[in-house]
């Protein structure tokens, strides 16, 4: 990518699924802070989970776990298309991507919205603009690399 702007486009992507990635590995490995931190914004106390009992406390944590394994596997996947395809201006690359947001955010915005946990959908709002924000400015390699040329040029 010998266009600037898209240069910075890319490393937005490249910089999002870092943080992805630090995400989800922070929800394994901090585990009381995950707890407390979802608690908070879901309840408004860092400590509603403590009041479900030890069981659901030990099962909430071991949720957060799985899901933190599942999103760094994900953003590790992410960063290596965005290190590969995408920045190379591919066509599959920015439809890898932005097929693997679109079956992340909408049936977790729906799940969110079926158990009236609004606040989840705020915090997927986040990451989808942040991931968003490059596939927007990089839309012309839907077509294929010369579209970005003919576009950028």
């Amino acid at each position: 990518m010998s266009d600037p702007r898209l240069n910075f486009w890319w490393r937005w992507l490249f910089g999002v699924t870092v943080l992805t990635v630090a995400f989800g590995l922070f929800l394994m490995l901090a585990p009381g802070l995950t707890r407390q931190g979802f608690s908070l914004l879901f309840y408004s106390t860092p400590s509603q989970f403590e009041a479900f009992g030890a069981d659901a406390v030990r099962y909430v944590e071991f949720i957060h776990g799985a899901l933190g394994a599942a999103i760094t596997g994900w953003g590790v996947v992410l960063a290596a298309v965005a290190l590969g395809p995408f920045r190379r201006g591919t066509r599959e690359g920015w439809l890898a991507i932005a097929a693997s947001l679109f079956a992340w955010f909408v049936p977790d915005v729906i799940v969110s919205l079926w158990f009236g946990f609004w606040q989840n959908v705020v915090l997927d709002g986040v990451f989808a603009v942040l991931y968003a924000a490059p596939l927007v400015a990089m839309r012309g390699l839907r077509r294929g690399p010369r579209a970005i040329s003919r576009r950028s040029g």
